[in-house]
């Protein structure tokens, strides 16, 4: 008879790991096959608001806030807030006891230094590029956070959500779709489709929408197909899907239908789910495959509302300039110059197939660093974080990086500098603007320069600074030369365009 100590010990079967992504996935499709889709909002319709956490006041992203916006539809929660217990804590706020938190997420990019403890984050290296030894490459360290609803917390001061009127609800739509620079025609009775050969989105005329809602959302969800086209974001749903039915079919009109709830929340349009009822089934299939794939659609989705949105702001800048100044360079119409500069933000969306890494200057866009047939690196909009998304597993990985401080009185200098040099040129009331080194698209003529700028005339009213370091030339003052900016480099060419935008007008 064996001795205890050699005896063979009964253990407990092992419990099989946690699989957060098809807990998720399992959740939104029994949603979707009950017909409720999570971004819908049954008791308030006309109100929606990303959730976010109210300590960092950053939005969630991606599969989180989708996960999110099912546990607060599941659980009747009508606040978009949701943070940790710890984070509650630090504010002076109380997680009742016995509330059940909500899971989320988060991949981060952690490297080996030799010259400081192991693990430490330094951010320097998202790639795992050539020439790294294995204690330099980056380790991926998946956590799962518990966050509460704001509506699970005591001491919470009300969120008040935000309310438009009908009138702000057609300018922030009119707003988006004007400032993409698309083809739309109203040619339509009764279907809404973006066409992928003529490159234009086709609806019913407006009167024949009830309620201004019902317009934009359709309009906004065929602009997110327009945004996947080869010469914008390339999506590969959009340009390898063939008909109805198809399953890359179904994963498009996901990403569209998420990316039209973003940009509703975004802008404070109302969202109706119902306008798009008909693909919930093929969506439920499209899940079911694969439990990433709810996690893929929700990043390009957040990347066809970050691109539209850049579209917005670069074309609002334009025509605001055009809409004061009586420049006699100008003589194009402002059609002309704008449509124009719509087509070179085309572009400036292409990616660069780049393995280095790159010192980052800017932190207020979500822009393409570097894209392989692997990932995506992308800076978050708003943050000093760089998301890596693998375009295989939908996984998002993030990464501290170090940006250049605004503050740096060295920069703060040098745009005084260049300030000056625009008051000379220009007049005393001119103003001289950092130049978008993310997405901008400018044209004229070089009217100065300082040890870290260009400075290129926009207008009588202002000038654009570029930052040297990111031109691929250095143009002469007095030379009249195109920048468009592309992954944080500036393209420079001789500026033709103007001459042919006169020949067009007479």
């Amino acid at each position: 008879m064996a001795s205890p100590s050699t005896q063979p010990q009964a253990h407990a079967p092992a419990r099989p790991p946690r699989d957060f992504r098809q807990e998720v996935t399992d959740s939104i499709v029994q949603m979707l096959d009950k017909g409720v889709a999570p971004w819908q909002k049954p008791w308030e319709a006309n109100a929606l608001v990303m959730p976010l956490n109210p300590t960092s006041e950053r939005a969630y992203r991606g599969g989180n806030a989708i996960h999110l916006m099912a546990a607060a539809l599941r659980n009747g929660f009508e606040d978009p807030r949701w943070m940790t217990y710890k984070q509650a804590a630090d504010q002076g706020w109380q997680v009742r006891r016995g509330e059940k938190g909500t899971q989320i997420e988060f991949w981060e990019i952690k490297t080996q230094d030799t010259s400081k403890s192991p693990g430490s984050a330094t951010g320097t290296d998202v790639a795992g590029t050539k020439g790294t030894t294995e204690a330099d490459r980056p380790r991926y360290i998946h956590r799962v956070y518990t966050v509460f609803n704001a509506k699970q917390i005591d001491n919470v001061p009300p969120f008040t959500p935000p309310k438009r009127s009908e009138l702000e609800i057609v300018q922030a739509g009119e707003s988006i779709l004007s400032g993409s620079g698309a083809k739309i025609a109203h040619d339509q009775s009764d279907r809404a489709y973006y066409n992928r050969a003529q490159d234009s989105i086709h609806l019913p005329d407006k009167n024949s929408f009830q309620e201004a809602s019902g317009y934009y959302g359709t309009a906004l969800h065929e602009l997110a197909h327009w945004s996947g086209h080869p010469s914008r974001l390339n999506r590969q749903t959009l340009n390898e899907s063939y008909r109805f039915g198809d399953l890359n079919y179904a994963k498009e009109e996901l990403r569209a239908e998420l990316a039209s709830v973003f940009l509703a929340a975004e802008r404070g349009i109302p969202h109706d789910p119902e306008q798009h009822a008909a693909y919930v089934g093929s969506w439920v299939k499209a899940l079911k495959q694969d439990k990433n794939e709810i996690f893929r659609a929700a990043h390009d989705a957040s990347a066809a509302t970050d691109f539209l949105l850049a579209l917005e702001r670069d074309r609002s800048i334009a025509e605001e300039d055009l809409a004061v100044t009586n420049d006699p360079e100008m003589s194009a119409s402002p059609s002309a110059v704008l449509g124009e500069a719509a087509a070179q933000l085309h572009h400036d969306r292409e990616r660069l197939e780049d393995p280095e890494p790159v010192n980052l200057t800017t932190s207020d866009a979500s822009l393409p660093i570097r894209e392989s047939t692997e990932d995506v690196a992308r800076l978050e909009r708003g943050s000093k974080t760089v998301n890596v998304h693998s375009k295989q597993t939908g996984i998002d990985r993030r990464s501290t990086v170090e940006t250049q401080p605004a503050s740096a009185s060295p920069l703060k200098n040098q745009l005084t500098e260049a300030q000056a040099i625009t008051a000379e040129a220009l007049g005393p009331k001119a103003k001289a603007l950092a130049a978008q080194t993310e997405s901008g698209a400018y044209r004229g003529p070089i009217i100065g320069e300082t040890d870290a700028f260009i400075i290129q005339r926009q207008s009588s009213r202002f000038s654009v600074a570029h930052p040297r370091e990111l031109l691929e030339r250095q143009p002469d003052v007095g030379e009249n030369v195109s920048i468009s900016y592309s992954a944080l480099q500036g393209a420079v060419r001789e500026n033709h365009e103007r001459a042919r935008s006169q020949q067009r007008e007479r």
